[in-house]
């Protein structure tokens, strides 16, 4: 059996620090910080340069009675393993509307006069050991990325407050998000201020590639309706020829995000209470195609344990050797963008494609991503925190924002209109139903002593990756899942 703790360490030697919710961009949304579990390590961030338009935008948007006399004379305390975009929408709004903070907190000092943040930087190996070490020691950031990679056992931890009393989602500046929001509830409260909504993973992939080889382009296919399991698994044998080193699929997760199309998360958060859905049939038929792929199989998907040392492969992908690259948005902004302009690749030539639909499925379900950010148990800027999520709320909704956003994005990164007002098809609710998935927010703790594999994740890695059967797996670690989700449940019953 392969050992994923050299996988998860080749990834975040990798990786770098890159983008989401828009930190190293503003990733289809005009906020502030990023939040991605690409940005792990290592490469530096590009720093947005301020925008005229954005700052143009922001001076006609006013809060709302709840929002509007909040002061904030301190600056913000961020914690993550990237900095604050000071010049994205968000904070250019935050400026607009309460000035910025005059006092440095205690024993911390901004890296410019006019900054609104004080970065308190952490490697992304060390997130969270780092925030307790601060929340244990009364020196609490005010702010850290929400990642659904480790909630709610991060509240369960105790690193992290509820906004109930600090928020109100009952107002109508809630309301596009409240019925997610309440999809988050954990134990009956609020810790997710969830300020917009964006498609979590895509499938990129080259037009002149898919023309070569003779295929359907995958972006009609979805126009059409027709983008299926059953398509995308034709085109990948079709593609794949092992023996010239061609494969249809590369990336980190791939079989996170087919997990979604079912339907049916592997754990989800139901009334304040996780729950396992291990034992669901449309689950168990995702993995077993999806264990055709493995090189035990059918060998259809790029074989990085075996060829890069268990990280994707950026340069197969460009060089047409790989068909999908599965991947967010940000890897647009801090790859192919940089790849387009050194090989002179026309505009139309970067593409991509959501996550085919389960195979006679009523419903196109997708995993989606949620800007969030949590409120640090201890925090002793609450104002701040208040005044910042506001600031994110707006800068989604207000139209004016969102087209400066958007124009900043194409002068910073090179995105093209085509691709923008696709992923605004993205992100129509009418486009997808969402689909959360808690599977890594019970505990990395419950991992192998000696191997360092997590549970929840073989369950979906061992198929894809070894070729195992998704039932084999389940019989051996559905125990301890449980017994997990159990003693969680019960802390907060």
């Amino acid at each position: 059996m392969r050992n994923f703790k050299k996988a998860a360490a080749a990834v975040l030697a990798l990786v770098s620090a890159v983008t989401a919710f828009s930190g190293c961009s503003a990733s289809t949304t005009s906020s502030g910080t990023a939040s991605s579990t690409a940005q792990s390590t290592g490469e530096t961030q590009k720093q947005m340069s301020e925008n005229e338009d954005v700052k143009s935008a922001v001076e006609n948007v006013s809060a709302s009675e709840e929002y509007k006399d909040i002061e904030v004379d301190t600056k913000i305390k961020w914690m993550a393993w990237w900095k604050i975009q000071e010049a994205s929408p968000a904070v250019e709004l935050f400026k607009s509307m309460y000035g910025v903070p005059e006092n440095n907190p205690e024993g911390y000092q901004s890296e410019e006069e006019d900054d609104v943040f004080v970065n308190i930087n952490v490697s992304y190996d060390d997130r969270y050991t780092g925030l307790a070490k601060l929340v244990q020691s009364d020196d609490s950031p005010d702010c850290f990325p929400f990642e659904i990679n480790n909630y709610p056992y991060s509240v369960y931890q105790n690193l992290f407050q509820s906004v109930d009393g600090v928020l109100d989602f009952t107002t109508d500046d809630w309301a596009d998000y409240k019925d997610v929001i309440d999809m988050f509830n954990w134990g009956g409260k609020n810790y997710c201020p969830i300020m917009d909504l964006s498609i979590n993973t895509l499938l990129w992939y080259r037009t002149s590639v898919v023309e070569q080889a003779g295929l359907e382009d995958p972006w009609e296919l979805f126009e059409k309706g027709e983008w299926t399991w059953e398509k995308f698994l034709e085109m990948s044998r079709e593609f794949t020829d092992v023996d010239n080193g061609m494969y249809a699929i590369d990336g980190f997760n791939p079989e996170n995000a087919f997990i979604a199309t079912t339907g049916t998360p592997l754990i989800s958060l139901e009334d304040g209470k996780l729950v396992s859905n291990l034992n669901n049939g449309n689950i168990e038929k995702c993995m077993d195609m999806l264990r055709l792929f493995d090189d035990t199989q059918e060998g259809l998907r790029y074989p990085r344990e075996i060829l890069n040392g268990w990280s994707p492969s950026y340069n197969e992908w460009v060089n047409g050797n790989v068909l999908f690259f599965e991947d967010g948005t940000w890897r647009y902004e801090e790859h192919w963008y940089k790849y387009k302009k050194k090989q002179k690749w026309d505009d139309d030539e970067i593409s991509f494609v959501p996550f085919p639909k389960m195979d006679g499925s009523d419903v196109y379900y997708h995993a989606m991503k949620q800007d969030s950010i949590m409120l640090v148990a201890g925090s002793k800027n609450i104002d701040g925190y208040k005044a910042w999520i506001y600031a994110n709320l707006l800068s989604t909704k207000d139209e004016d924002v969102k087209a400066a956003a958007r124009q900043q994005l194409i002068e910073e990164y090179d995105w093209t209109e085509t691709l923008l007002d696709r992923l605004d098809i993205l992100k129509d609710p009418d486009t997808f139903t969402p689909v959360f998935d808690f599977k890594n927010g019970i505990g990395s703790d419950i991992a192998s002593t000696t191997t360092a594999d997590n549970p929840v994740e073989m369950l979906t890695k061992y198929p894809y990756m070894n070729g195992e059967t998704y039932v084999s797996i389940r019989e051996s670690v559905q125990g301890q899942i449980e017994t997990r989700i159990d003693e969680m449940n019960e802390s907060v019953s």
